[in-house]
């Protein structure tokens, strides 16, 4: 065994909740989300591969832009300790867009006392509850993301011809999946760029609460939210409120369970619905409880339906520090036998084995394995076949 590790992932904070398209299907995504998952699994074969996707994941994502040889400029999807760095001065037009984020940015892009931009969030999410100027520092973070990640998704693509190391996974994973079981895919990262690979595989693009509807067999799972995720306000219909207003507001509106496809910071998309969106963004925290999960609750649930059926576990790019999606798996997942991790470095891919058999303890566990180094090289040379097929 040798290999990689992991790099990061985006986070979490704010409600729940479930999706709605547009005004004439608000009730039917209402009785969805709280109805649950009306869906059940296919017949089960007994070998249902589960993927977990950290920030490393899409960091690693171009096999012609490897970290290891160039720093990509300034669209490499960035690591969650990047968030807010911006080293190569890209970002700036959305910091400020969000006059509020600079009030904690110093805070952001130079952690003290060893404290993680994960450990500086949760401090403010802490302050939060005395301080509503600080739930409006991270309304604003959530807007931040939203717009940031939405472009480097859009860049990131362009200047990589849309070639990602995500579309040959899903060709491998499929093309080793005889049995027609589903495949569970679990991604932290607010970004597209799994999606994109997804769509060349006849994977449909649909609303959240439809999401799970998109393809039989791949069931992609955004825990944390996505860039093209929203969620209504519970404000009267008509309220056409721009994101400086509902930052502004933040301590006082409610956000509701109904979860639509929309870009929140897209003028085109944020006045398409009859009530003001939200972006649909976790925020990134040290401690994490299932209650910050921000996507429909169907699909936590039929999440929770698939675990118990999951012999396989492919990690990448993820450090395992998802204290509420841990808390999901442990338990749940009596039948995992096989693990591989893929991350930048070896050491940091025992450290998240560690950490993750640490907390889920699999009773079953038969064999662990380590690519031998990130994302890209997995891909190219084909290190994946014996886990695949075990």
């Amino acid at each position: 065994m040798s290999g990689g590790a992991a790099s990061e992932t985006a986070v979490t904070m704010a409600p729940i909740g479930t999706k709605t398209q547009y005004e004439k299907q608000s009730n039917d995504a209402e009785s969805k989300n709280k109805s649950g998952s009306k869906r059940h699994l296919r017949g089960y074969t007994g070998a249902m591969l589960m993927v977990i996707f950290g920030a490393g994941a899409s960091y690693d994502s171009a096999p012609a832009f490897r970290p290891s040889l160039t720093t990509g400029g300034p669209w490499r999807p960035p690591l969650a300790k990047d968030l807010f760095a911006d080293t190569n001065h890209a970002f700036g037009t959305f910091v400020q867009n969000y006059p509020k984020l600079a009030h904690i940015l110093p805070y952001l892009r130079q952690p003290s006392n060893g404290r993680s931009v994960e450990q500086v969030l949760e401090n403010l999410v802490e302050q939060g509850k005395e301080n509503p100027e600080a739930i409006r520092e991270l309304a604003s973070v959530r807007f931040y993301l939203c717009e940031l990640l939405h472009n480097v998704t859009q860049k990131w693509l362009r200047e990589i011809d849309r070639v990602t190391n995500y579309a040959p996974l899903i060709r491998e994973i499929l093309r080793f999946n005889k049995t027609g079981e589903e495949i569970c895919l679990v991604t932290f990262n607010y970004d597209l760029l799994l999606e994109n690979a997804l769509y060349s595989f006849d994977f449909k693009s649909r609303d959240p609460v439809e999401q799970l509807d998109s393809h039989p067999i791949l069931k992609l799972f955004k825990l944390h939210g996505s860039v093209n995720w929203s969620r209504l306000v519970d404000l009267p219909e008509g309220a056409r409120l721009q994101p400086q207003t509902l930052i502004q507001q933040a301590d006082t509106i409610r956000l509701t369970d109904l979860f639509v496809r929309a870009n929140a910071t897209e003028p085109n998309e944020m006045y398409a619905f009859a009530k003001p969106v939200f972006p649909a963004i976790a925020i990134p925290v040290q401690t994490k409880s299932e209650q910050y999960f921000e996507c429909p609750v169907a699909h936590r649930n039929y999440l929770v339906e698939m675990l118990p059926h999951v012999t396989k576990i492919l990690i990448i790019g993820w450090q395992a520090k998802e204290a509420h999606f841990l808390g999901m798996l442990r338990s749940r997942i009596p039948l995992l036998r096989h693990v591989m991790i893929i991350g930048a470095k070896e050491g940091d891919a025992r450290e998240t084995l560690t950490h993750f058999l640490a907390e889920i303890k699999p009773p079953q566990l038969s064999s662990v394995s380590f690519a031998h180094e990130g994302f890209t090289e997995f891909i190219v040379n084909r290190e994946g076949d014996s886990f695949f097929s075990a």
